[in-house]
């Protein structure tokens, strides 16, 4: 009750009794005892995330039983909003402040307060009411990828094997975040991989060869079933990763060369070369000679193929090498792998040189003529020998001369050594003749060799012939080669 009228009488005792009336009007001054109260007692809302700023939520209301100032409500949010996302108007009416974000927060609990305006401010009273707006979904994310844009897989693998999950994100509900998944059509692609679209597993669907190709490069779609849905891409590259699938190949098989035998150590004598298709260690090839080689008169490089004389070589040892070539890959420096390798035959042929002298194989030669007659057979007296272990033609043609000693009574035939008497001997004049015999091969000039001649090189035979006895004949007399050279120059 806000106000009172009252009647007020007096009356005095007299007889008779006289009285009168007043009227009182009493007004009740209001204390502010009521504090606002909200009806109901809580709100929800829906709304969308897109919701344009300013545009209508909810209106909350509340009411004060005082009156005035007392009674006059001033709307505040006081909590749950921190970001101020929302305001709230004199009237009560919540609107939207800021672009929603449903994918940031989706659920918002306001807690509006209602406060009367007291002219005390501490005596003012309030109530407060508990708002929860919801923001309902719109297809506004695209889906994103979490998975790696890389990836491997070993060539030859087999068919059906699961290569990767390929994974993404679409921060939107329902539909709007079902993401399904394919693959680009590609002409140099199809039928390699295959996607499954609900699962992502990224399978193999054809055979793979790296030595074909070593990479592929995959357009991956995801999609969602928004309306309108919204989509991404992603390259993802593949490589393709190496087996033992190929073994070394010789180009060519075979291989020829020629060396004298007076070849240097370390001289090369040629490259033998070959390829593997594969790459890293199963490419890389090391090369061997597996036989042929004995006395290990040749070295190769294990890493580039190149032949070099290892030893001195000797034609009248060894005039040909048939070697075999092996070469490998390094499959076996990887986890024990299995090693492929291929082989080739290498001929080398070894050149002669002329490094031998002529010897004589029987000296001293002795022989006995009769005096006063000549030999039959154009007086054939002896025939020497010398051997050459050079080669034919010229380094082991060995030609005869009579160095010392009576050339108007003998001759040697300079072809075959056959020494010959060319008239009859008096053994009362001379009873014993001594011919000082050289042997020379052909593979330099007659007076080069000569000229050059070393005591090892040119073989002296002295022959002593005595009538009715025997002819003598010797070797090897170094001294006189200084002799000698001055005789044939």
């Amino acid at each position: 009750v806000q106000h009172y009228i009252l009647v007020v009488q007096a009356q005095d005792a007299g007889h008779p009794s006289l009285s009168s009336t007043l009227t009182v009007y009493c007004n009740v001054l209001d204390l502010n005892d009521n504090s606002p109260i909200f009806d109901p007692m809580s709100y929800t809302k829906e709304i969308f995330e897109n919701a344009s700023m300013s545009s209508p939520v909810l209106t909350v209301s509340a009411t004060d039983l005082d009156s005035g100032n007392n009674g006059k409500i001033v709307y505040a949010i006081t909590s749950g909003d921190d970001k101020e996302d929302f305001k709230i108007l004199p009237t009560g009416e919540i609107l939207v402040n800021r672009n929603l974000d449903r994918e940031e927060q989706a659920l918002y609990n306001l807690v509006v307060t209602a406060t009367d305006q007291a002219v005390d401010p501490e005596e003012r009273l309030s109530s407060t009411v508990q708002v929860t707006i919801t923001l309902r979904d719109v297809n506004d994310m695209s889906p994103a990828f979490i998975t790696p844009n890389e990836t491997t897989v070993a060539e030859n693998i087999p068919i059906n094997t699961v290569v990767m999950a390929i994974k993404a994100i679409d921060k939107d509900e329902g539909r709007n975040g079902y993401i399904e998944y394919s693959l680009a059509s590609d002409p140099h692609t199809n039928g390699v991989f295959s996607l499954g679209p609900v699962d992502g597993l990224l399978r193999v669907s054809g055979m793979i060869d790296r030595e074909i190709r070593n990479n592929y490069t995959l357009l991956v779609t995801a999609r969602d079933r928004g309306e309108p849905p919204r989509a991404s891409q992603m390259k993802l590259f593949v490589k393709i990763l190496d087996e033992n699938d190929n073994s070394p190949i010789f180009d060519p098989k075979q291989y020829s060369a020629s060396k004298p035998e007076n070849a240097s150590i370390g001289t090369s004598v040629l490259q033998v070369s070959a390829t593997d298709i594969d790459e890293g260690l199963n490419g890389r090839v090391r090369y061997s000679i597996i036989s042929g080689d004995t006395n290990r008169d040749f070295t190769i490089a294990e890493d580039t193929g190149v032949i070099r004389v290892a030893k001195n070589l000797n034609f009248e040892r060894k005039s040909r090498y048939l070697l075999t070539v092996r070469a490998e890959d390094c499959a076996g420096d990887i986890n024990d792998g299995v090693i492929r390798s291929d082989v080739a035959e290498v001929s080398i042929s070894i050149s002669d040189i002329n490094d031998n002298p002529p010897t004589f194989l029987d000296s001293p030669y002795l022989a006995y003529v009769m005096e006063n007659t000549i030999p039959p057979n154009g007086g054939y007296v002896i025939t020497v020998k010398a051997y050459d272990a050079d080669t034919l033609p010229f380094n082991s043609l060995v030609k005869y001369f009579i160095k010392e000693g009576d050339t108007d009574i003998f001759r040697i035939n300079a072809s075959t050594g056959e020494i010959s008497l060319l008239r009859a001997l008096d053994r009362e004049l001379q009873a014993e003749y001594s011919l000082s015999l050289v042997a020379m091969d052909t593979g330099k000039g007659l007076a080069e060799q000569v000229k050059n001649a070393q005591p090892n090189s040119i073989r002296i035979a002295y022959s002593r012939i005595e009538a009715s006895e025997k002819l003598k004949i010797e070797k090897n007399i170094p001294e006189k080669i200084k002799e000698f050279k001055e005789f044939l120059v």
